[in-house]
């Protein structure tokens, strides 16, 4: 966001301040005090010019399908009645607002990544929009606020829209582009669950693979390109019925790219327009995990593995658009294997007589455009052949090289951004690339308005084969050459060691591309039916729960904020999150038993009742630093430690002076942040401390205390237990001075019961190990201890 044009000066600089008396909330934030104060900063930060750390969920995976007719991914009726759906009520009905933007609060996610399909605005054809259902979305946004809660707008799709398998765009655009929506399965166009629910029909997890299938391939190339690669089809620019619709000039024709574009522009647009007085609104993404389509593509006889999932009946282009026509085709099908899918057999696939993807009065848009052909005499029964290989990677006018993101992602990424900012020039505009890429280099004249980088992450081995162990596999580099054994990682620590590299990869692509801007992982989580689904039948999380911990303690250690996918208020186990069979929600109605919440209410308390439903709460509700009067330089939480260790080191920004030495921008990594900059105008730090795990209550159960060290008599703390928020009141201002907290639980020392002989033994051992221990490190140890061990400095609870 644009920086305001003063930084406000916390009270903590006075030295009268007494901690915490400020009454902020750790976690709570509203849009005024969100935003990029400095182009080169990759934090985001508050008014007092503190580092902000955003933890937040997907809200929600529901949001993707309508409430009338229901549009769950497991039910067919109603399928097809798309002009007339409702979405009012995604993702929850007003009135369960409060129970659920609480529950979010008091798990310490306030940063909401709010998902709106393009159709829930615009179902009913072009500029035709719902207002019951933007009006909906106006007074939920407007709660937020009350909690603390900002959010973004996601234009969530998945392989373009519902009918193509996924969830998106409004059905009007395959039908603008010439497709008949009833003949997608029967052609092989498309994969939608909805429509394959016999026994015999393929799972819904090989959803990805529709990305390539004739109509969302279609499809996003023409969104894309189609001014390039689809010249010859050109519609009235009338059939718009909102404003831009009626500024065009009489008989006007447009290309798809211009209408599909400007369409969904001006859709969010008027979203945007509505939402402008919106305090909990910080920014808009532009799309959900993109797709180029065909453009760049690869050959028209094959994909490129490394970002097209090959799972599942896989045809190539060129075998799409034949079945598209009514062909009968020989097709290769993918299996699981390790590291790559691979081929298990080959099927032919024909079409039933008569049918095509395509309306009766059109046909194959890329026949139209002479890519290719029908060769009667090759095989058994004929092939198609490409006449044009090369027709995707070059300007077919110009014969220039085309890039997709270059010459087609970024140009829209601006325009939507400018359409948005219309509604509020200070929101962001959050950007990822294609699911499964780096960042490419992104010049700053091609970038939207206040830009944030915002990539997605999922451990797909894990994601595809629903299952984990003591093994796991970084998928990332394997399928980019790593040597086999070098991708395997064993164990609790080697899951966190693997997915903190990954997670690294990422992110310092991203800064070395675009340089010191915020970066927020919009989406990553962790499938709940894993192998199995033993948790459903056991009650036992614990490898579900050891896998959100890895998640999250890999984003730690890159120091950026988060949105987890997702929280879904109706998810239950039988049939998870609704779509395509996916079960990413922690929270779960299948966990709302009578016994956990009789349990609940004998424990007393809104928070109990809160935490019913929640699973594996341990590892999603962590503590955080949220803002940081300085620059984070690490951060830890080890939930599975008896202690609950949280650390936090932060430094004092060096002034500017004019001749620092100029960053080699190559070399970014996400543990040296930039420490030259401005002076947060603060003092005090605010880290959420979940009172569920560190409150007055948690801590008699264990018979524990809090312990906050503070290094080097740094201030002091005082924690706030009905806000969850651990104040830290540094006094050292010195440019440089690096800030270390430790927070943990300290416990009564115990040995474990093994009866009285068995307890005297064990003592024995400890004892001889602990004399042979001093005897040979003593003095080294209590060196070590005289030079590393902080000070408990006086704090106390309000």
């Amino acid at each position: 966001m644009a920086s305001p044009s003063t930084t406000e000066e916390h009270p903590s600089l006075s030295p009268s301040y007494a901690i915490g008396s400020s009454k902020s909330t750790a976690t709570s934030h509203t849009s005024s005090s969100i935003f990029n104060l400095h182009p080169s900063n990759r934090y985001f930060q508050d008014q007092y010019g503190r580092s902000l750390l955003l933890h937040g969920a997907n809200v929600s995976g529901l949001s993707k399908l309508p409430v009338e007719p229901c549009g769950f991914t497991h039910l067919s009726e109603g399928f097809f009645e798309h002009e007339t759906v409702d979405f009012v009520g995604r993702p929850w009905p007003l009135e369960e607002t409060d129970e659920h933007l609480s529950r979010l609060q008091q798990w310490g996610l306030t940063f909401v990544r709010l998902v709106i399909p393009w159709e829930s605005l615009e179902h009913a054809g072009p500029g035709q929009y719902d207002e019951a259902y933007i009006s909906y979305l106006h007074e939920l946004i407007g709660m937020m606020p009350k909690y603390g809660i900002t959010c973004y707008i996601d234009p969530h799709q998945d392989v373009w829209s519902r009918h193509t398998g996924g969830s998106g765009a409004p059905t009007w655009t395959l039908e603008l582009v010439g497709f008949d929506i009833y003949n997608l399965k029967a052609t092989g166009a498309a994969h939608a669950h909805n429509l394959h629910l016999e026994p015999h029909d393929p799972p819904p997890k090989v959803w990805p693979s529709g990305y390539t299938k004739l109509a969302a391939a279609t499809m996003a190339t023409v969104f894309w390109a189609g001014d390039t690669f689809a010249r010859k089809r050109r519609v009235a620019r009338s059939l718009h019925q909102g404003e831009w619709g009626k500024q065009g000039k009489k008989g006007e024709q447009v290309g798809l790219q211009e209408f599909l574009q400007r369409s969904m522009c001006e859709a969010f647009g008027t979203l945007a327009d509505r939402l402008k007085d919106c305090e909990a609104v910080v920014g808009f993404e532009v799309m959900n995990e993109p797709h180029r389509g065909y453009v760049d593509l690869l050959s028209p006889y094959g994909f490129d593995f490394n970002t097209d999932l090959a799972i599942g009946y896989f045809p190539t282009a060129v075998q799409s658009w034949a079945l598209g026509s009514g062909h009968a085709v020989v097709i290769d099908h993918y299996g699981p294997s390790f590291p790559v899918t691979a081929v298990t057999h080959s099927v032919l696939l024909s079409p039933p007589s008569g049918r095509t993807a395509w309306k009766k009065d059109s046909s194959c848009i890329w026949k139209e455009h002479g890519l290719w052909g029908w060769d009667a005499k090759k095989g058994e029964l004929g092939e198609p052949v490409s006449l044009r290989n090369e027709y995707f990677k070059r300007d077919p006018e110009t014969g220039k090289e085309v890039e997709w993101y270059k010459d087609f992602y970024w140009p829209f990424c601006q325009a939507f951004g400018e359409r948005i900012g219309k509604g509020n020039p200070r929101w962001n505009t959050m950007v990822g690339p294609i699911p499964n890429e780096f960042c490419p280099p992104w010049p700053v004249d091609c970038r939207p308005r206040n830009f944030v980088y915002a990539p997605h992450w999922y451990d797909l081995q894990a994601l595809f084969s629903k299952a984990l162990g003591t093994m796991s596999a970084n998928v990332q580099g394997l399928s980019r050459g790593m040597f086999l054994p070098l991708g395997l990682y064993f164990g609790r620590r080697g899951l966190k060691k693997n997915y903190a590299l990954q997670f690294r990869n990422i992110i310092e692509a991203g800064y070395r591309s675009i340089g010191e801007i915020p970066i927020i992982i919009g989406e990553t989580g962790v499938p709940f039916d894993l192998n199995g689904g033993e948790a459903f039948r056991t009650g036992d999380f614990h490898w579900q729960e050891r896998q959100m911990d890895a998640v999250c303690s890999a984003l730690e250690d890159n120091l950026v904020g988060y949105n987890l996918w997702n929280y879904n208020p109706l998810n239950n186990d039988e049939w998870g999150d609704s779509w395509n069979a996916e079960n990413f929600s922690w929270f779960s109605l299948s966990d709302i038993t009578p016994e956990k919440l009789a349990a609940a209410e004998k424990e007393g308390g809104a928070d109990a009742r809160r935490n019913v439903g929640g699973r594996v709460l341990d590892a999603v509700e962590r503590p955080y630093a949220c803002k940081t009067a300085g620059i984070p330089l690490s951060t830890s939480y080890s939930y599975n430690a008896p202690s609950r260790r949280f650390t936090l080191r932060y430094i004092n920004p060096f002034p500017p002076s004019g001749f620092e030495p100029r960053l080699d921008q190559s070399q970014a990594r996400c543990d040296s942040p930039p420490v030259v900059g401005e002076m947060p105008r603060a003092r005090e730090t605010e880290v959420y401390l979940p009172r569920r795990t560190f409150g007055k209550k948690a801590l008699e159960k264990v018979g524990g205390t809090l312990r906050v060290r503070l290094e080097k008599k740094d201030g002091e703390w005082r924690y706030d237990e009905e806000r969850q928020t651990l104040y830290i009141l540094h006094s050292d201002l010195s440019p440089g001075f690096i800030h270390s907290v430790d927070v943990s639980i300290q416990r009564p020392f115990s040995l474990p019961s093994l009866g009285k002989d068995g307890n005297q033994f064990a003592l024995g051992v400890l004892l001889i190990f602990f004399a042979l221990g001093w005897a040979l490190y003593g003095e080294t140890v209590m060196e070590e201890l005289g030079r590393r061990v902080p000070p408990l400095m006086e704090g106390g609870w309000i």
